[in-house]
């Protein structure tokens, strides 16, 4: 490998052959990036070199294509492949091909070509013969200009697979990078919004699955759309340590929550396979596919999935569009009768950590990069709907109405009421609507959300209460119906003693300093639900900009995302298999 710094500093001409392997048999492709050193990451180096094909000539990509060798084809039995052609085909399985396969893919291959003009080209780390013949299949019958357009998304994909085994960098750009490339994709172009199964994450989590397998992870995407990235261990013995968070968000979310617990492994175990490093039990990085619950106003269906926890029931609930759960899992080609069979074997688990930025201000005000978690909140989360009677504005008396918006605005202030003045509880109304208000009409219905929190779970369950209270006097006081639908209710999760120690140890090995902060987190997280089937434990990274989250303005510095990346790794090579 080659680090990045060293990259940058090359002679031109040294510049373009360490990248000459990149684009297959292009070296004009690093040439005409070359002036634009110094890059600040892999992947920017990665995104310069793909604009620069995307910017060549027609004739000029087609060579490209062309210069691709066929899959299983002659070039490879003559022993004509390049060293990264040759050790892609192999990985898939393609040199021990069966009679019967290589004649097939011989056979598809001369379709392809003849129809098309141009090899077929698929990034084929991650696939197998039966997946390559598969794709090949279905793309033999796509237009030229389809397939001309999918071949160049390949050749990037290949490139970026090959660049992550050259190139070797400090994690913290790197998870920057990445958390910058996630969040350009977005269902909204004027705010990060990723919720589950809709196009954007989707396409977040093919993303996430390229990066766990150019980090050297097998990874599947089970049926809940979790991608789970697994790192063999030396040892034979199935012991396996989880860790990961989630990639959804909420709506106009920043970059960093939840995406932190993901980015940060895959960086980590890249630049331990880099050095060789191998640990004695398998890692697996788990990117879960909903935690937020925008869409389906359920949170946690990834993890409750592995935890064996989904409740069926689940299924039939719509979204705004009246699209079912159900429905939307077998339109993004998911099996939900196969949800079952994603439960993890819990015998053969260590432990489950999640790395996370704070979404708070507390290390940032005490100049803390790292904390230990002590325990995660409990949380009620209920969807309220006040029932009154809709009338004309300029008509109905003041004490004849029945305004369902007035008796939101009361239950707004006693939630605040009944949640203020106890340390660690809190409480939030964060969705108000008029579904069908206007200017001139008394609001005959409203929607609201209440959520209340606490690390305590006595006194979580005594505010709700206070506030269920309160809402039955407002409801009486104005002659309105006020239903209560609860979608969630969590117990106070206390992280395990023995991972607070582990945590607190790596962090005091990287950062040299013998007192560590420990916190809990008013957040929930998948690490809760983790909790009910293994040890779990939480490192909290430092949230610059005032400690703001769920929001635009969430940020994290590139050092403590590389400090963060070496307590991670810290831990995960000091983890006594036996704990």
């Amino acid at each position: 490998m080659i680090s990045l710094q060293e990259l940058n500093s090359l002679p031109r001409p040294q510049f373009v052959a360490a990248l000459s392997g990149i684009f297959e048999r292009s070296p004009w492709v690093p040439e005409r990036v070359a002036h634009a050193r110094p890059f600040s990451s892999g992947l920017s180096l990665h995104g310069a070199m793909c604009a620069a094909v995307d910017r060549a000539s027609l004739s000029e990509q087609l060579a490209l294509i062309r210069a691709h060798p066929e899959l299983a084809g002659r070039a490879a039995i003559r022993g004509e492949l390049t060293p990264e052609s040759s050790r892609e085909q192999q990985g898939a399985g393609l040199a021990a091909c069966t009679p019967e396969e290589f004649a097939r893919l011989q056979h598809l291959n001369g379709l392809y070509t003849q129809k098309h003009g141009f090899p077929f080209v698929l990034a084929v780390k991650g696939h197998n013969r039966a997946s390559v013949i598969a794709a090949l299949e279905q793309r033999v019958e796509n237009t030229v200009e389809h397939e001309r357009a999918v071949a160049l998304r390949e050749i990037g994909r290949i490139a970026g697979f090959r660049l992550a085994d050259l190139v070797d960098e400090p994690p913290g750009p790197r998870i920057m990078a990445m958390a910058e490339q996630l969040g350009r994709i977005s269902e909204r172009h004027d705010a990060l919004v990723c919720s589950y199964l809709t196009p954007a994450h989707r396409a977040t989590a093919a993303l996430i699955r390229d990066w766990m397998l150019g980090a050297g992870l097998q990874v599947e995407i089970d049926a809940m759309g979790n991608v789970i990235g697994r790192w063999s261990g030396t040892a034979a013995s199935a012991s396996t340590l989880l860790t990961g968070s989630h990639y959804d968000t909420v709506v106009d979310a920043g970059k960093f929550d939840g995406r932190l617990g993901i980015l940060l492994p895959i960086a980590a175990v890249a630049q331990l396979r880099g050095a060789d490093m191998r640990l004695p039990y398998t890692l697996t990085i788990v990117a879960f596919s909903d935690e937020e619950g925008v869409r389906f106003k359920s949170t946690f269906l990834g993890s409750r999935a592995l935890a064996g926890q989904f409740d069926p029931a689940m299924l039939e609930t719509a979204d705004a569009d009246g699209i079912t759960l159900r429905e939307a899992m077998r339109a993004a080609g998911l099996d939900p009768t196969a949800i079952p069979s994603a439960a993890l074997a819990t015998r053969d688990l260590l432990g489950f950590v999640e790395v996370h930025i704070e979404q708070g201000p507390v290390l940032l005000n005490e100049s803390s990069p790292l904390g230990v978690v002590t325990s995660i909140a409990g949380s009620i989360r209920c969807l309220v709907s006040i029932i009154g009677l809709a009338g004309h504005a300029g008509t109905v008396p003041m004490h004849l109405r029945r305004d369902a918006a007035a008796a939101a605005s009361e239950l707004v202030l006693a939630v605040e009421k009944c949640c203020s003045g106890t340390p660690g509880l809190v409480g939030t109304v964060g969705q108000l609507q008029i579904p069908t208000g206007a200017i001139n009409v008394i609001p005959g219905r409203c929607e609201l959300s209440v959520d209340i929190r606490a690390d305590n779970d006595p006194v979580r369950d005594a505010a709700f209460a206070a506030v269920l209270a309160e809402s039955e006097r407002i409801a009486a006081r104005r002659n309105v119906g006020i239903q209560w639908r609860k979608v969630l209710d969590v117990g106070c999760v206390p992280c395990a003693p023995k991972m607070q120690q582990l945590w607190a140890d790596s962090i005091g090995r990287v950062t040299g300093n013998t007192e560590v902060r420990r916190l809990p987190s008013g957040a929930g997280h998948d690490a809760m639900v983790m909790a009910g089937i293994t040890d779990m434990g939480m490192l909290f990274v430092r949230c610059g900009n005032g400690g703001i989250s769920h929001h635009p303005s969430e940020t994290l510095s590139v050092d403590d995302a590389d400090l963060a990346a070496c307590a991670f790794k810290d831990f995960l090579l000091n983890f006594p298999v036996s704990l």
